[in-house]
């Protein structure tokens, strides 16, 4: 992965207000799976293999004619695969062990002349995720693994490379993965969207990436009160959208203090104003909650709605001010009702 991706992983941990009890990286072992690669190639549970790539996609590969070449045969090769004598792709290390999904010999080792953030150039060889994963578990003492259920198929490799090995073996664990509707949420997919310019980046508000939803102004504490809410569950969820707009707007509820604007002004006059001057109003910063202070408003004859509010034409579900139905006003006990609009055409606006 590019340094990138881990280094916001950790960034986006923090904003989510936990802390790291430590931070590891697979990188930080390549030398010991690199004899353990070897150590299997020993116990003759691994082999150097030359198929290409295209031959080992699907999950009916075909048995490999590398697969019973000699043990020294392929110690030497997988020494010369680390030493940069094979051009990429030239060569692989398979281990030999049946997926649960019937997929043949997964591989451990591939060759990629690429700089790496941690290694630099010290290797050529990169180990696959299937070889990687429960090596590192067992190293770091995890003692439950828990991925989404994806990678159920290879549960039966992970046990079956610590055991080879005769290692401590973690428990994995799967759980359904959670996707929301009329969105992507997959990395695959979403890095189509970045390479084919149809979203700039992995925080483009229109995702629903963590980073996307921080950019995009939603607070920490509702992304946590949204995973609390739907909780960890074997089945793939689908769930709408709208579930986590409410939880951002009950965390907001709760720490956003109250301010009054209106973004595209409709002028109203009241004809019988009851008071005989401005009013002033005290309105709580929180509703409810009188501790945690309050601002004045004014209240007078002229006031400004937002122009939404008024339809001269309204549908069967809109509520708010029309010809025909009153409408009252917050923080004042008073109901308007419409007596007349006073049209202004060579400025192109409506008073009422």
């Amino acid at each position: 992965e590019e340094e990138k991706f881990f280094t916001g992983i950790i960034d986006i941990v923090k904003w989510l207000g936990y802390e790291p009890y430590k931070v590891t990286h697979a990188s930080d072992h390549f030398d010991k799976l690199y004899e353990w690669g070897k150590e299997l190639i020993s116990r003759d549970l691994a082999y150097v293999c030359h198929q290409k790539g295209e031959e080992l996609k699907g999950h009916n590969v075909h048995e490999s004619p590398w697969r019973y070449r000699p043990i020294q045969e392929s110690l030497q090769l997988f020494e010369d695969m680390k030493n940069g004598k094979f051009s990429e792709g030239e060569a692989t290390l398979r281990m030999k062990c049946i997926m649960e999904d019937g997929k043949l010999d997964p591989v451990a080792y591939r060759i990629k002349y690429a700089h790496h953030a941690k290694t630099g150039d010290k290797w050529c060889i990169y180990p696959t995720y299937d070889y990687t994963h429960c090596l590192n578990d067992s190293i770091e003492n995890i003692t439950h693994s828990l991925c989404t259920k994806e990678f159920q198929s290879r549960r039966s490799s992970y046990y079956w490379l610590c055991n080879s090995l005769d290692l401590y073996c973690p428990v994995q664990w799967e759980y359904g993965r959670l996707n929301l509707q009329y969105t992507v949420v997959s990395k695959r997919k979403i890095v189509k969207l970045i390479e084919n310019n149809l979203v700039r980046d992995w925080d483009d508000p229109r995702l629903y990436t963590l980073t996307a939803l921080r950019r995009r102004g939603f607070p920490p504490e509702s992304i946590n009160l949204f995973c609390a809410r739907i909780g960890v569950t074997m089945s793939q969820t689908i769930l709408h959208p709208d579930m986590l707009d409410a939880c951002v707007r009950e965390v907001l509820n709760r720490i956003a203090p109250r301010i009054m604007v209106v973004l595209e002004p409709l002028k109203v006059t009241i004809n019988n104003f009851p008071y005989e001057k401005k009013k002033e109003l005290t309105v709580l910063n929180y509703p409810g909650e009188e501790s945690r202070g309050y601002h004045n408003i004014q209240f007078d004859s002229i006031i400004y709605i937002e122009k939404s509010d008024f339809s001269q034409n309204p549908t069967k579900d809109f509520k708010r001010l029309t010809q025909n139905q009153s409408c009252g006003l917050k923080h004042v006990a008073l109901v308007i009702t419409l007596q007349d609009i006073i049209r202004v055409s060579h400025i192109n606006k409506n008073y009422i």
